[in-house]
């Protein structure tokens, strides 16, 4: 008899991965710092709010000081929250000639 454990297990690894898929999209937002918020940690380029940005991990790893007024360019993952919102969720950011990963 053949495990339907195992199956089972497979058939929501592919589902889960679909449902991954689905949800994010990448894309660019270059622009200067409109607004920096700590909590959630967000900054605002170009209009659109970015979440993920450690001010603080970018200043004590990096000596990056993010300013508003600021120049970037932030590449984030969209994703579609359960309850339909719409969140960026940055993944590098590009301060003048030095770009960090950021997931």
């Amino acid at each position: 008899m053949k495990n339907p454990m195992g199956r089972f297990m497979i058939i929501i690894a592919l589902v889960m991965s679909m449902v991954v898929a689905q949800n994010a999209f990448a894309e660019t937002f270059d622009g200067a710092i409109e607004k920096i918020t700590t909590r959630p940690n967000t900054i605002l380029v170009d209009g659109t709010v970015i979440y993920g940005v450690k001010i603080n991990y970018l200043f004590n790893q990096y000596n990056i000081d993010l300013e508003e007024g600021m120049t970037v360019s932030v590449e984030a993952d969209e994703f579609v929250c359960s309850d339909g919102t719409i969140k960026n969720m940055a993944t590098a950011i590009t301060v003048g000639d030095v770009t960090v990963q950021l997931r």
